[in-house]
């Protein structure tokens, strides 16, 4: 099943429900905001607690993020570490050798796997692998 929840702000997040582990995307463009977050990360409860697994996976794709407002950098950092213990995998998609920088960053903070890809295909046959 492939639904998009909304397109808010600079994120788009759509759940994508796969046997036997689920995998949700979230699209990120422009610079976000605090208020980004604000909005985003009740949706991506909502379809975290949806899921019947305990395992997760999540495919950001990242090629239109342009970067982050202080406070929203910060944001993130708490979604990194809140939600974090529940992502099994990561596939960033990214052109921007800073973005793949900071997700090694983030990947110290959380259990599962990250890894940056150039192409949405590759990075959705590695998350459902």
């Amino acid at each position: 099943m492939h639904m998009t929840v909304s397109a808010l702000h600079g994120f788009t997040l759509e759940a994508v429900e796969l046997a036997p582990v689920p995998v949700i995307t979230v699209s990120a463009c422009g610079r976000l905001t605090h208020n980004d977050y604000v909005s985003l990360i009740p949706q991506l409860q909502a379809a975290i607690d949806e899921q019947t697994s305990d395992r997760l996976r999540l495919v950001l794709d990242a090629r239109e993020l342009r970067g982050w407002e202080p406070r929203a950098a910060l944001d993130d950092l708490h979604l990194s570490i809140d939600h974090g213990l529940h992502v099994e995998r990561v596939a960033l998609i990214t052109d921007a050798r800073w973005l793949s920088l900071f997700s090694r960053l983030a990947g110290l903070l959380m259990p599962g796997q990250i890894r940056s890809f150039h192409e949405r295909e590759a990075g959705d046959v590695w998350v459902r692998s």
